[in-house]
């Protein structure tokens, strides 16, 4: 099985979370060298402190075997230095594989899973990068479902767009 990349939009990634970057509007602020959008997104629900994950990504194979859901936490994902894939699938106490949608994040941007989506780490395109992950404090002691592929990876591809030149 194989999965093409997809461009990262609000609407694209709607059925699985928000979309963290820059807004569609004027920013609330700006000054010398710097230009703020306040509220961007909300984190639905915040009934316990969060805490900041720092994930360190190096380029390998681009596929995946495996994918985890939580409950009571949603999870933010915002890579730092480059770009990253995450994959993501529907909400549900199993995962349809067949289902499953892999975005590209951009540097600068960010996203915010939904509680109950299937994903798994975040994976580096080409080069190193690191990742800041916000997730309910405890989450990894009591709230990750996991679930691993019995037919084996999921091959990711992106497609290559052939430029050619007139005459």
């Amino acid at each position: 099985m194989r999965l093409t990349v997809k461009e990262l939009t609000p609407s694209a990634f709607e059925p699985y979370g928000q979309v963290i970057g820059v807004q569609g509007r004027e920013p609330d602020g700006k000054g010398p060298g710097w230009r703020w959008w306040a509220e961007t997104v909300v984190i639905p629900e915040v009934t316990a402190p969060y805490t900041v994950g720092y994930l360190e990504l190096a380029p390998d194979r681009l596929r995946f075997d495996w994918a985890e859901y939580h409950l009571q936490s949603a999870e933010m994902i915002v890579p730092m230095g480059a770009d990253c894939l995450v994959y993501v699938g529907p909400q549900g106490e199993e995962p349809y594989w067949s289902t499953f949608e892999v975005f590209r994040v951009r540097a600068g941007q960010g996203v915010i899973l939904n509680r109950g989506v299937w994903h798994g780490a975040p994976l580096a395109v080409d080069r190193p990068t690191n990742a800041i992950v916000l997730l309910r404090q405890g989450t990894g002691e009591d709230d990750v479902y996991k679930a691993i592929r019995a037919d084996g990876p999921i091959e990711i591809v992106e497609e290559t767009h052939i430029a050619t030149s007139g005459g």
